[in-house]
């Protein structure tokens, strides 16, 4: 299995720079083994759907990111945000679909 690339889209990046310092390690140390393994494991991620993961990072807050696998070996985190209930929040899911389309749509850019 080749190498996987992680590329966060820029909400993903502004998000995670505003977040506390272990919260950044924890989410920095998840993204090394994605890449690593091209996959994750509970705790550290889980499938949501067809196409749409999570990163799990517990540390400081349930903050969560959304990912998704896009073709030659990229991932990209799509949405990022603090999961404050037991169940995913929809309008969560929502938001990260939309930017999965914008990216099929018309490649990354930014």
């Amino acid at each position: 299995m080749s190498k996987k690339i992680y590329v966060p889209v820029k909400q993903v990046r502004e998000f995670i720079d505003d977040q506390p310092e272990m919260v950044r390690i924890e989410y920095l140390n998840i993204v090394d083994q994605l890449e690593k393994d091209g996959r994750l494991v509970e705790p550290y991620g889980k499938k949501l759907k067809e196409n749409l993961f999570e990163i799990r990072v517990r540390r400081g807050g349930n903050v969560r990111v959304f990912y998704f696998y896009f073709e030659n070996d990229l991932i990209f985190g799509v949405h990022a945000f603090v999961k404050k209930s037991q169940q995913t929040p929809q309008q969560e899911i929502k938001k990260a679909e939309k930017t999965i389309s914008l990216i099929r749509m018309d490649g990354y850019h930014e």
